[in-house]
């Protein structure tokens, strides 16, 4: 049963208010771990919410509380979160959440180790991941207007119509501003919205922090369920793509995005895995017919996460740069855009 503490809220403003609020939290979850031996990691990969680790004698055991960004209340639906997590759990892919908190939740810890853009490209875990999301895609829930278009005008409908003064000193010159998200996200719509793109249950944030391997098992588990919601499924594969060069502010999509090549062969096995056929049955055409459809759908994740970042500019209290991340990514849309649409 999931304890409820709707009630209490964590200071996340230093790492020992964290600890202290992270101990409170535990008192209702593991009343019979001794505080006085507790172990504690503060993880640092994410960029949009702290997150710590307690354990008592086995790290594997450790339960993990994550404490909301700032103002992310007004762009994620946290109810929604705390169902799928309960849904995936039962489904046996994702985490067993333990407790929710005014600004956050806590939930059990997934052995392994976060992908990074070197170990995603090794055969053995990008098949899992491909394996993985498959098995994500054929979850059957109720299905509802996709999130992709809806999501991206929320942040663009939260983002302020004049920035601040520094701010507009780095936008301004790449023309980026509400007015820019707003006319492109009119146009890309009616064209994604047209390709006849099967919809599915979607995790849409598959980034490599949020892909866990365990050497062990052979496989991989996804964790972080903020947006997962039914999606355009090439949707899900072309945000992945988009995230192998991972997340910092200077990525090298030219070498580290997917190659024509590694696209259908990824694509291939995805396909064998999620219609439950030999790969030799995945024809040519049907490869081609993703893959276009995946290119086409990266548009919108750069959209999106460009106008994401953006926002989060604006709010968030992580040391993170996020106006040069939304630049990163609005450059490189506009780079693949007139090719990508072209196909």
């Amino acid at each position: 049963m999931v304890c409820n503490l709707s009630n209490y809220e964590i200071d996340s403003s230093t790492v020992n208010s964290i600890k202290n609020g992270a101990i409170e939290i535990l008192k209702h979850i593991k009343p019979d771990w001794n505080e006085d031996k507790l172990n504690f990691k503060i993880y640092t990969e994410g960029i949009s919410n702290k997150l710590i680790g307690i354990w008592y004698e086995n790290f594997n055991d450790q339960v993990l509380v994550r404490i909301y960004g700032e103002k992310t209340e007004l762009f994620i639906d946290r109810n929604a979160e705390k169902n799928n997590i309960k849904l995936l759990h039962d489904m046996k892919c994702g985490p067993e959440l333990f407790a929710v908190f005014k600004n956050g939740l806590s939930y059990s810890f997934v052995p392994g180790t976060p992908l990074d853009a070197k170990s995603v490209l090794n055969e053995e875990i990008w098949t899992a991941v491909a394996k993985h999301m498959s098995e994500l895609h054929k979850i059957e829930v109720k299905m509802s207007e996709p999130l992709l278009f809806p999501k991206i005008r929320t942040f663009i409908d939260l983002l302020p119509s004049e920035f601040d003064e520094g701010k507009n000193r780095r936008i301004a010159p790449h023309g980026l501003n509400k007015l820019y998200f707003e006319n492109e996200v009119n146009e890309l719509e009616p064209i994604l919205t047209s390709l006849g793109c099967p919809i599915a249950f979607c995790h849409n944030d598959i980034l490599l922090s949020n892909i866990i391997w365990n050497r062990e098992e052979k496989s991989v588990s996804f964790i972080d369920f903020e947006y997962a919601a039914p999606n355009y499924q090439a949707y899900d594969i072309a945000n992945h793509f988009n995230e192998l060069p991972g997340v910092d502010i200077d990525l090298d999509y030219d070498n580290l995005f997917p190659n024509i090549e590694f696209q259908r062969i990824w694509i291939r096995k995805y396909l064998s895995y999620f219609k439950e056929i030999s790969l030799t049955d995945i024809t040519e055409d049907e490869i081609e017919k993703w893959r276009k459809w995946v290119c086409k759908f990266t548009l919108a994740s750069h959209l999106l996460w460009g106008a994401w970042s953006l926002l989060q500019s604006c709010h968030s209290t992580i040391d993170f740069d996020f106006t040069a991340y939304s630049l990163t990514r609005i450059l490189e849309y506009r780079k693949r855009k007139k090719m990508y649409l072209e196909l």
